[in-house]
């Protein structure tokens, strides 16, 4: 058989078709149909059954949906659905009453997570948002926040912890090897590190002085649909303990260089102080937290050779700004 690296997307995708059929094998469904509708970090298909229904099946890539965020993640959207009015992704249990069925397949390397959720019905609001869109989604966020902070964790669980600008325990951090010294010249290392810095001490702060909750940590307008009147909400794979401030950042990061970048905050803090105060303490703290994001994304984007000749530059004068 043909290693699995070695075969083209489609020859990938046929393999994962494989994990997919193994894992639906352990739920009482009757399958029509099933198709892949992303390969990004996880591989997600669509399942629709004889029955009439629609459910997303997840199968997780390895070593990145990690044993730490899994039980978590799951645990908070079960607490959600029965807690809130808050729509999102739920989950299902399979016939032996797991939320996460764990398969592996011949020719596809490495045991996978695979998690069945409801169809959420919808496209994401991505670049389209407009400021309706954000008013809700500050909304959102803030019943998110409320919901959060009131959950009552169970205590077996082990989140992670946003203290700290390279928070993932599984993505290494390579920035400052040498390998990526033709990229990240003298100059450029300085800002990062003066930046990182900055960003590590103000996390740490957070931590120590304010309240910290579960956050969806990944909050953004890719991973909400807008359903006539409302958003529903999915993607909670990057949740983590954290202040609400950090949250909003995460939000606020992804259409930062929008032209009408001033009125899409507005309406995100109008819509969430409908439910909350603001938590955002004092100006460029956003930017601040914002700038941690991006020494990640640095870090990331070298580790996968994610077009780093064009990042960079860009990213590091940018968090220049925060000095």
């Amino acid at each position: 058989m043909r290693p699995y690296d070695e075969l083209t997307e489609p020859g990938k995708i046929r393999r994962m078709h494989g994990i997919a059929r193994d894992a639906l094998g352990c739920y009482d469904l009757e399958i029509a149909r099933l198709k892949c509708i992303a390969r990004d970090t996880n591989t997600t298909f669509r399942v629709d059954t004889g029955g009439g229904h629609t459910f997303a099946l997840r199968v997780g890539a390895p070593g990145v949906d990690t044993d730490v965020d899994t039980p978590t993640e799951l645990a908070w959207l079960d607490a959600l659905a029965d807690e809130s009015l808050i729509t999102a992704a739920h989950p299902h249990r399979n016939r032996s009453g797991e939320l996460v069925t764990r398969v592996e397949h011949p020719g596809v390397p490495f045991e996978r997570k695979c998690v069945l959720f409801d169809w959420l019905a919808g496209r994401p609001i991505g670049d389209a948002a407009d400021r309706d869109d954000y008013r809700m989604l500050g909304e959102l966020a803030a019943r998110l926040h409320d919901h959060g902070e009131a959950w009552q964790q169970p205590s077996n669980l082990n989140p992670l912890v946003w203290d700290r600008v390279f928070y993932y325990p599984t993505e290494p951090v390579v920035l400052f090897d040498k390998a990526y010294r033709h990229l990240m010249t003298p100059e450029r290392t300085e800002v990062v590190r003066a930046v990182e810095a900055k960003c590590a001490a103000e996390l740490s702060r957070i931590h120590r002085e304010l309240p910290v909750s579960i956050l969806h940590g990944d909050l953004h307008p890719w991973n909400v649909m807008r359903q006539r009147n409302r958003l529903v909400v999915f993607d909670f794979e990057d949740l983590m303990i954290g202040g609400a401030v950090q949250d909003i950042a995460t939000t606020l990061f992804y259409n930062r260089n929008h032209e009408d970048y001033a009125g899409l905050r507005a309406a995100f803090q109008h819509g969430y102080v409908e439910v909350r105060p603001w938590p955002v303490e004092y100006d460029g703290q956003l930017e601040l937290l914002m700038a941690a994001r991006t020494v990640m994304f640095i870090n990331y984007v070298l580790r996968l050779d994610l077009d780093p000749d064009e990042y960079i530059p860009m990213a590091t004068e940018r968090i220049s700004r925060v000095l």
